[in-house]
C-alpha cells in the first residue's frame, strides 16, 4: 500500500526564509536537516504525521496556476494565516472547512479541516 512521503515545492533564491517560516509558523512543519550536498539548494520540513514538504532553491521557479498541495490542517489555521497577513479565501461543504491561499513563493494551498467530529 502506497504511503506519501513527501511533495517538492520550488521556490526562487531568496524566499527560502519566509517559505520555511510560513510551513513552521503558520503551517506546523518542522524544519529538518538537509544532506550537506544539498544544503545550497534544498530545505526539508516535516510533519507530526512523517508527511514531508522539500523545498528546491530554483531560480526558474513558475508558481503553477491551477496544481496545489492540500493538507488537513486544525482550527485555528486561519488565526495563524491572519496573524502572518496571509491573503486567503475559505469556503468548504457540509462539515469540510476548506482554506485557499498561496505561500511566499506562490505556491497554492488548500487547507482543509473537518467542522465535527465523525
Amino acid at each position: 500500500m502506497p504511503r506519501f512521503h513527501h511533495a517538492n515545492l520550488g521556490v526562487p533564491p531568496g524566499l527560502d526564509d519566509a517559505e520555511g517560516a510560513f510551513l513552521v509558523d503558520v503551517l506546523g512543519y518542522r524544519k529538518m536537516d538537509v544532506p550537506p550536498d544539498l544544503a545550497d539548494v534544498a530545505r526539508w520540513y516535516e510533519a507530526d504525521d512523517g508527511s514531508q514538504i522539500h523545498l528546491s532553491i530554483d531560480p526558474d521557479h513558475r508558481p503553477a496556476a491551477r496544481a496545489h498541495t492540500a493538507i488537513e490542517v486544525d482550527e485555528d489555521v486561519e488565526r495563524r494565516l491572519d496573524a502572518a497577513g496571509v491573503a486567503y479565501r475559505s469556503g468548504g461543504r457540509g462539515d469540510l472547512a476548506v482554506t485557499f491561499c498561496a505561500d511566499p513563493a506562490g505556491n497554492l494551498w488548500e487547507l482543509r479541516r473537518h467542522t465535527r467530529t465523525p
